[in-house]
């Protein structure tokens, strides 16, 4: 007696696997799109603290100097430690004394306003 697959059982074995990937793919892209959104909104909300404590320290507010600041300067100058080798890199600035906290990446911008004492985080772009 011979051990081993037909040519049927292969193929309806690779037809189920395709079919599972044909479902997985899409949500995943859409898992990993919201999962970036996520560690944009909370980078903003920790860059809103320190620039907060930046101006208990100093006395004023972060320096804006209406161009986008990179991540390393950021960084240095509000002692944080954000990734700046992630995969998609996001733009960020920092809009003081306004409150504004901005962060871009492929057509799509969180920014990160707060008034009073609740900061609402908003998208424009294709946001998930």
């Amino acid at each position: 007696m011979k051990r081993g697959f037909t040519l049927t059982e292969i193929l309806v074995v690779l037809v189920i696997i395709g079919i599972l990937a044909a479902i997985a793919w899409p949500n995943y892209s859409t898992m990993k799109e919201k999962t970036l959104d996520r560690e944009a909104k909370a980078n903003l909300a920790l860059m809103r603290a320190a620039d907060r404590i930046y101006r208990m320290e100093i006395g004023y507010y972060y320096p804006y100097s209406g161009s986008v600041n990179t991540v390393s300067t950021i960084n240095t100058d509000l002692r944080l430690s954000l990734p700046d080798t992630a995969s998609p890199d996001w733009s960020y600035s920092i809009g003081s004394p306004t409150g504004i906290g901005r962060a871009t990446r492929s057509g799509r911008t969180w920014t990160l306003q707060a008034s009073g004492s609740s900061e609402a985080a908003t998208c424009t772009g294709s946001c998930y």
